[in-house]
């Protein structure tokens, strides 16, 4: 927004003006991204290396036991539904 001229009453841009007038900071957009992005992973695994270290292992050991409790599940449906008549499928 500007003052009008001669008068102290508040005209809004238009958005041509607003767009001539915006040139992108690329440096400090990419600096605040990676900022976030940061803050993000810190609070997810936390901020010191060893609290790291040990979240993303045990986040890791519980995509593994899940994937093998998982596909260990689908074989024993898949096998009861191809090797036992009374399950009627």
């Amino acid at each position: 927004m500007r003052y009008a001229k001669g008068r102290y009453v508040l005209v809004k841009k238009g958005k041509t003006e607003r767009k001539q007038n915006f040139k992108a900071d690329m440096r400090a957009i990419k600096k605040e991204d990676v900022r976030r992005l940061q803050e993000t992973y810190s609070r997810f695994f936390g901020a010191e290396p060893e609290e790291m270290k040990r979240n993303s292992s045990n986040i890791r050991k519980k995509v593994y036991f899940f994937g093998f409790a998982l596909t260990f599940i689908f074989g024993a449906i898949l096998y009861f539904t191809k090797n036992v008549k009374f399950l009627g499928f």
